[in-house]
């Protein structure tokens, strides 16, 4: 197929406005499906840390760049429903691409589109839309991890109505390939008095923005991970994405938005794991016949089968709800980043394990899958840092979590696991290391209660339905059983701990590499300027 062709005719379908609502999407996914056969490479994607040089015009032309951003700005405009349609196709494709257009559509356009002065808008969108222009947002600094009230960069307004910015940032996805960052920082005004967190949308062009090291990363290789750093980078008042301290809720927004579709991703690629590993069990002859056949494997892979299509539900009934313009709390995107990301992975893993050794090879599929898909449950937030953020909330406001339940039609039998789970959330210890570990199992039991909702309200849609239904009412049976029956044990302290970690050395020795030549990266001081 001629890729000018196909590239032009994603232009066309972008550019009618009189078709049902969904065909922007479909052409997506047509789009993509036809690009993944005839135009992708993910082993030299991934071997080479970068992506196709057309890949951006290509997605471009295709709308994929402009999910949402308006049509009289040059998007597409997307429903919730239908951006989570295209981000599973992509997650089933590649994470590499799945993860560049959502750091570009949720990171990096949805706080300009949020928060951005409406010239700024009618300036920089249309040139995001159509590839002229990538963005990203530079949240995450070296010490901070989850903890953005304690960023460092600083921000200080001059008294001619600009902003002056300090500070660095790290693990920022496109860090070094956006011409527009929005970057948050600790802001100070013309007396020096702190404002609190604000969000800049920066030209990257700007003196004094910094690119530092791109890392080095375990998978997701071909969208790299940079330091980025601001050296009295000074922008205009037309920056401002927002309010004056209202920058964490600017940054909120896009991170939630985001977390539903890392869920999304997350079962495009076990849906894709799933798919091969089937195929596999299907052709593969063992001593008791048919792999496809034996008790064992068929269990192993209706449960993961099972928690993909619970996932599934989870995020399609939270875009209904977005879609209809009812307000979704927070803890439904937390549940989808929670569960979405968990249960994906955990289903490569199992589409892994079924594969055996073929599993084990980086060639192939679920490889790479099994790599890239890991930093997923981590990535905006790990597992662990949201589960005990969002068990604190509800155990400190358990009215929030009545509110959670009413946004669903909970069975009866449903209701009666519920009123268990407030009962776990009531049960808090007094010691402050066993309020953590409390807080993490009832910020894990509220998520299996919204899957436990939603799952069972559609069992009766097939077959396979009530399997999920009845599959994700045992995992949180299971969960409160154990969250019942375990006593708060007391943990080591920090320093015990310390001390048997330090007692490894007899054991193992010193092993860090330290003498082996690197290689020399550095220009040479004769060739340099003087």
């Amino acid at each position: 197929m001629d890729p000018d062709a196909l590239s032009q005719g994603a232009v066309l379908s972008a550019a009618t406005d009189d078709r049902p609502e969904t065909s922007s999407a479909t052409g997506m996914l047509n789009f993509l499906r036809e690009y993944a056969q005839n135009f992708l490479n993910s082993r030299l994607l991934d071997e080479r840390r970068s992506l196709p040089p057309a890949l951006v015009s290509d997605f471009a032309a295709a709308g994929l760049l402009g999910l949402q951003i308006p049509r009289e700005l040059g998007g597409q405009d997307l429903s919730h429903a239908d951006m989570n349609r295209v981000f599973t196709q992509l997650g089933a494709i590649d994470a590499n691409l799945a993860v560049f257009c959502a750091v570009h559509n949720t990171l990096g356009a949805a706080p300009i589109l949020l928060s951005a002065p409406e010239d700024v808008k009618g300036h920089v969108l249309p040139r995001l839309a159509a590839g002229q222009a990538l963005t990203t947002s530079a949240i995450s600094e070296p010490g901070i991890g989850s903890h953005l009230r304690g960023m460092t960069t600083r921000a200080a307004k001059n008294r001619d109505g600009t902003y002056t910015i300090n500070g660095s940032k790290k693990w920022i996805s496109l860090g070094g390939d956006a011409r527009y960052v929005n970057v948050f920082a600790q802001l100070h005004d013309e007396s020096g008095r702190p404002r609190g967190i604000t969000g800049f949308l920066v030209d990257s062009r700007t003196p004094g923005f910094g690119i530092g090291p791109e890392m080095l990363t375990l998978g997701l290789r071909a969208v790299p991970q940079y330091d980025l750093s601001f050296t009295d980078l000074q922008v205009p008042s037309s920056a401002l994405l927002g309010i004056e301290g209202d920058g964490l809720a600017t940054a909120k927004a896009a991170f939630m938005g985001g977390r539903v579709v890392l869920a999304a991703m997350s079962v495009g690629a076990a849906m894709r794991s799933l798919e091969l590993a089937q195929r596999f069990a299907k052709g593969r002859e063992v001593a008791t016949g048919s792999l496809a056949e034996n008790g064992r494997i068929r269990q192993t892979l209706a449960e993961a089968g099972a928690a993909v299509q619970a996932v599934e539900t989870l995020i399609s009934r939270m875009a209904t709800w977005q879609d209809e313009g009812r307000d979704v709390p927070d803890a439904w995107f937390f549940c989808a980043k929670i569960l979405g990301c968990e249960l994906g992975w955990g289903a490569i893993d199992t589409a892994l394990q079924v594969l055996a050794a073929r599993g084990f090879l980086d060639t192939n599929t679920v490889g790479q899958h099994f790599r890239d898909y890991r930093l997923f449950r981590i990535f905006e937030g790990s597992t662990e840092a949201i589960s005990v953020f969002l068990g604190t909330m509800l155990v400190k406001h358990p009215d929030e979590f009545a509110k959670l339940v009413q946004q669903a039609q909970p069975t009866a039998q449903v209701l009666k696991l519920i009123d268990r789970v407030a009962e776990v959330g009531a049960d808090r210890p007094d010691d402050a290391s066993a309020q953590h570990i409390h807080a993490a199992v009832v910020g894990e039991l509220v998520c299996w209660t919204l899957l436990t909702m939603v799952t069972s309200e559609v069992a009766g849609q097939s077959p396979m339905h009530a399997y999920t239904a009845s599959w994700t009412e045992h995992q949180m049976q299971q969960r409160l059983r154990t969250a019942r029956r375990s006593p708060h044990r007391s943990l080591p302290t920090a320093i015990e701990f310390a001390d048997h970690v330090a007692g490894y050395a007899e054991v193992i020795g010193d092993v860090d590499q330290r003498r082996w030549p690197g290689e020399e990266w550095q220009a040479d001081p004769l060739l340099s300027p003087r």
